[in-house]
């Protein structure tokens, strides 16, 4: 069973999977758009339309582009490492590969000659 949110109140719209999906949560809310529909065909109010934007989450490659572009945010997330280290709570299962590449780091910045 589909779930969606009633258009004029947020409410789940539950569809059984037959027939046309339900776009509103009560006949109430159905009978008050079909009103609003008619006035508005009539010109008795004006109707707004509104688009609707989903947010979508930024994949991991995209979140490592906009920390490294901004010196800042790596001092942020290198400070982080170092107080999630101090404090003990860098687990070093979850971490193995956040601890290698932090070697490889210190590895690289050690072997060259300008630090």
């Amino acid at each position: 069973m589909d779930v969606e949110m009633c258009r004029r109140c947020g409410r789940p719209v539950h569809w059984s999977g037959r027939g046309r999906r339900a776009r509103w949560c009560s006949q109430a809310w159905r009978r008050a758009a079909y009103e609003e529909r008619r006035a508005a065909a009539s010109g008795a109010i004006a109707v707004r339309v509104v688009q609707r934007e989903t947010a979508r989450e930024p994949s991991p490659a995209e979140c490592v582009a906009r920390v490294l572009a901004s010196p800042r945010a790596c001092r942020e997330v290198l400070n982080g490492l170092t107080t999630l280290a101090a404090t003990g709570q860098l687990d070093t299962g979850a971490h193995t590969a956040t601890l290698t590449a932090l070697g490889r780091l210190v590895h690289t910045l050690t072997a060259d000659d300008t630090w």
